[in-house]
């Protein structure tokens, strides 16, 4: 007996039901393709913001002591330009960028805020930024030896001092001596990134700036970009067994925010996971339930006939499953033709909490991850069958023939 064949002619001669399974269940399959491919962007858009303000790796003192009293930054890593001639001879670095972070005062005329500042190298620092640091009349490089010492201010910090590009301002550091340090530089541009920290307080120099303001050529940390990514645990534990009195991080473990939305956006899309998945296990044990009760003549029949239970279970197991099937094509379907018109339309999300700008809606289509979620849902619709089947095989010939 040509058991597919009977659970297909099964399937097509109860259609209205059938059709309103399959489309509940191919909608909650492209709800929850859709939701995932989300969470995949965000979830690499941020690790990439990560890897590209931080470094894929970060070289600091291991034993940090305060430069000067009162400072809440670090500026200890004393060796740094040794490391960096050694690990530009390794060629899965790409880059080696020194930063000097600091606090002061920073004055133009009657205007003054207080600034939380890095010491970068002007040649390189914008390169690795790419599209989370937007500048405005910032040239590449910003320093221009013959003339005066150039910052690039947050661009909410130059409006609080009504600064625009050109202006001569003053930063005032207090020196360990406890006399002020002070410094003329000519504003050459704004970033901003979004971020109402970075944009309404922070600052950038060139480390021969920072050196002069702050009388020593001692960075705070080491960044270090790499060609590939995923050589980076290699690389962090080469470095860390041979370079001493120092602590090779990663940029996990300094990416506070990454962490936070990542177990955010988990704990979202788990409860809806699990909400679209009762879903479709209601609605397929609803399904195979009705036509387990509306064919019990039929099953009565063919037990009488000496077919064995577990075949007449299975035939209902395999009528779910071909169900299965055919909804998750269905959904897979819809969900690509929905993740293309999305990143198409070029449609935008509200600022996330401590942002200030909104980000575009993009939605990833990987055809490994659509495989697995399916299979996820083919196996939750088998299961349901099995539950509505239980009690197939118990029925009773003689009553349900009369």
């Amino acid at each position: 007996m040509n058991w597919p064949l009977i659970a297909i002619r099964n399937i097509l001669r109860d259609g209205t039901r059938v059709i309103s399974t399959l489309l509940i269940i191919a909608t909650g399959l492209t709800a929850l393709l859709l939701g995932s491919g989300f969470m995949l962007s965000t979830y690499d858009s941020l690790q990439e913001m990560g890897m590209r303000t931080e470094g894929h790796l970060i070289i600091i003192d291991d034993n940090p002591a305060p430069l000067r009293g009162g400072s809440h930054q670090q500026l200890t890593l004393d060796n740094w330009q040794a490391i960096q001639t050694s690990l530009w001879n390794d060629e899965r670095v790409l880059r080696v960028l020194p930063r000097a972070h600091f606090e002061g005062l920073i004055v133009n005329s009657n205007n003054s805020a207080v600034f939380f500042a890095s010491g970068v190298d002007p040649q390189e620092e914008f390169r690795v930024h790419g599209p989370f640091l937007r500048t405005t009349d910032v040239l590449d490089p910003w320093i221009d030896p013959s003339k005066n010492q150039d910052v690039v201010l947050g661009v909410q910090l130059a409006r609080t001092l009504n600064a625009v590009t050109g202006d001569l301002l003053t930063l005032k550091i207090m020196g360990s001596d406890g006399e002020v340090n002070q410094i003329a530089v000519r504003l050459a541009g704004t970033y901003q990134n979004g971020t109402p920290e970075i944009d309404d307080h922070t600052l950038m120099v060139s480390l021969t700036t920072a050196a002069r303001l702050l009388g020593t050529n001692n960075i705070s940390q080491l960044s270090i970009y790499l060609n590939q990514s995923q050589n980076a645990p290699a690389l962090q534990a080469e470095l860390q067994k041979s370079l001493n009195n120092v602590s090779v991080q990663s940029w996990q473990q300094r990416s506070e925010l990454y962490h936070k939305v990542k177990s955010l956006y988990d704990r979202i899309f788990g409860v809806m996971g699990l909400i679209i998945l009762v879903v479709v296990f209601l609605a397929i044990t609803n399904t195979v339930s009705l036509a387990t009760y509306q064919r019990r003549e039929e099953i009565a029949t063919l037990s009488a006939l000496g077919t064995r239970p577990v075949r007449i279970y299975t035939n209902f197991i395999l009528e779910a499953f071909l169900i299965g099937i055919t909804a998750t094509i269905l959904g897979m379907l819809f969900a690509y033709t929905a993740s293309h018109a999305i990143n198409l339309s070029e449609l935008m999300m509200p600022p996330p909490p401590g942002k200030t700008e909104g980000y575009p809606i993009f939605i990833y289509i990987s055809w490994p991850h659509y495989l697995l979620i399916s299979l996820v849902l083919i196996t939750v619709v088998i299961g349901a069958s099995l539950l509505a089947t239980y009690n197939t095989t118990k029925i009773n010939i003689a009553t349900a023939l009369a």
